[in-house]
């Protein structure tokens, strides 16, 4: 009778085995390397010890990346992605979404991870999942992404966790990244038809076969007005359709917001960690290892809060991100570390404010004109008008000294500057476009004073000189007009008729566009 007692005990106990497994993610890093306490930004080797901290509670893990891992860094740009397989290796992670940033260096770019960079870590390799993006021709997935990953998970007890993680990235891609990267791709927003056209693929048996299964999204979430999560996407109601009894869990992306909770009518968890490895989302899964059975999923947030002593890992890694910023310099020549000037008070450009004039966007919209001026060696006396889309500024100036690394963190993608000669009427038609740009926030300028009438259109535009004279812009005569190529080529929604390629100017040879409010700042005593 005993020996009965005992085993049914030990039946019970089996019967009642529970492991926690995490799944941990970072989303939109953007190659946040360097720590900027001013900024909030934590930096690199605090988000690994963080992490790391993380796996010690948590020995079941795994941990991928919601994507835009390095897109719109000045660090990353400057160093050419150097340290950034060094980061994803140190952190575990082999998994990611395909973010807009992505395609930033170009489809070929993409596939090749990294393979020149001398600093990749031998044996280490990186799954971009994404089933919603296709080649027009041939409507497959590209050779550079798989639509599902799975993931053998290894319990205390020797059984096996097989995890599938999908990826999807928002069909919004192509106004969010230059088109001629995307030439050939399409990005299908009926998101949920997506997944069941894969459940037919062969892919569909990793989704049929797992325990645990998840969906990596480039694509953003939002807390609403009751703190609800929800998402945020212009196919937002195909979204809503997720079949919350195939998929455990969310790990979103893209909107640089914190998100925590359950989302959809079958309340699936959904995390997100706003940006630059603010915060770790985590997915803290129950699993029955007696019936191999998810029973509960909990979405979490840490916060990366860097320590005062790093460990021997992040140590070596804070090491390598100084010698960078000792040795790297702009296109222009400049070292990164260089002091510019002095902000008197801190110049805020917010994205979640994007319905405005910035000072700091018409700061930078000055270095441009003044680039050209310069360059073309024209007197104060010339029109010569900066625009620039406004999604372009990453970053504030905090107030305090101005480096070149702070200033290429604000403006840190080095885009080519172009000029053009445009009439009055163009400039106007682009400015009246760029004032009811709706989603992605209006057009940044300098030296022009925009008249306008009770319907928000507008009715005249003023040019400001540097000695602050005033004249209007007449329709027929030409005027000197400077941006940024990511704009004229149908960036944030402009179209390439607003900037006619027979009206460029091309004999004048410009900076690019950090290391033109490089130089205007470095002729600054103070901002």
């Amino acid at each position: 009778m005993k020996h009965i007692l005992l085993l049914l005990a030990s039946l019970c106990l089996t019967a009642t085995a529970q492991v926690k497994v995490a799944i941990f993610s970072i989303n939109d890093f953007h190659a946040a390397f360097v720590r900027n306490d001013y900024k909030g930004i934590a930096g690199a080797p605090s988000l690994f010890q963080t992490l790391d901290s993380l796996k010690r509670v948590y020995p079941v893990h795994l941990t991928v990346s919601a994507g835009d891992n390095f897109g719109g860094s000045f660090f990353y740009n400057a160093t050419h992605g150097a340290l950034m397989p060094v980061l994803l290796n140190d952190l575990g992670i082999r998994i990611s979404a395909l973010g807009n940033h992505e395609f930033d260096e170009g489809q070929r770019a993409l596939a090749q991870k990294w393979a020149d960079s001398p600093l990749r870590p031998q044996g280490w390799d990186l799954t971009y999942v994404c089933a919603n993006v296709r080649q027009a021709s041939a409507r497959r997935i590209p050779d550079f992404a798989r639509p599902v990953v799975s993931v053998p998970l290894t319990l205390p007890g020797g059984q096996t966790l097989r995890v599938a993680v999908a990826g999807l990235i928002t069909s919004m891609t192509p106004q969010q990244a230059s088109t001629r990267r995307l030439s050939g791709l399409h990005f299908d927003g009926r998101y949920t038809a997506v997944l069941d056209s894969v459940m037919a693929l062969p892919e569909g048996s990793l989704v049929e076969g797992a325990h645990l299964r998840l969906l990596l999204t480039h694509i953003g979430t939002a807390a609403n007005e009751a703190g609800l999560p929800e998402w945020e996407d212009q196919d937002a109601d195909w979204l809503k359709r997720i079949d919350g009894n195939r998929w455990h869990g969310v790990l979103s992306s893209h909107t640089h917001q914190t998100v925590c909770g359950t989302i959809n009518e079958p309340g699936i968890p959904v995390v997100q960690g706003n940006w630059h490895g603010d915060y770790i989302s985590m997915l803290v899964c129950t699993v029955d290892t007696a019936e191999m059975r998810v029973t509960s999923v909990e979405p979490q947030l840490v916060r990366v809060t860097p320590k005062q002593q790093l460990e021997a890992g992040p140590a070596r890694l804070q090491a390598q991100i100084d010698s960078l910023l000792q040795h790297t310099r702009t296109a222009g020549g400049t070292p990164i570390g260089d002091r510019l000037t002095y902000a008197s008070h801190t110049l805020t450009h917010d994205r979640n404010n994007k319905f405005t004039q910035t000072e700091l966007g018409t700061l930078v919209c000055r270095s441009y004109a003044e680039a050209y001026r310069q360059a073309a060696k024209l007197s104060p006396k010339e029109v010569v008008i900066g625009c620039s889309h406004f999604g372009t500024i990453r970053a504030n100036l905090t107030q305090g000294p101005v480096s070149v690394l702070d200033v290429g963190e604000t403006l840190p993608f080095a885009n080519r500057l172009r000029a053009y000669r445009l009439t009055g009427k163009q400039i106007e038609q682009l400015v009246e476009f760029g004032l009811h740009n709706t989603r992605f926030g209006w057009l940044q300028t300098s030296y022009l004073r925009v008249e306008q009438d009770a319907e928000s259109h507008v009715t005249r535009l003023m040019y400001e000189a540097p000695d602050h004279s005033l004249r209007t812009l007449k329709p027929k005569q030409k005027y000197v007009l400077v941006t940024d190529d990511y704009i004229t080529t149908g960036g944030d929604g402009y179209s390439p008729d607003l900037f006619p390629e027979k009206q460029a100017i091309e004999v004048v040879q410009l900076p690019t566009t950090t290391d033109a409010f490089i130089n205007y700042l470095r002729a600054q005593e103070s901002i």
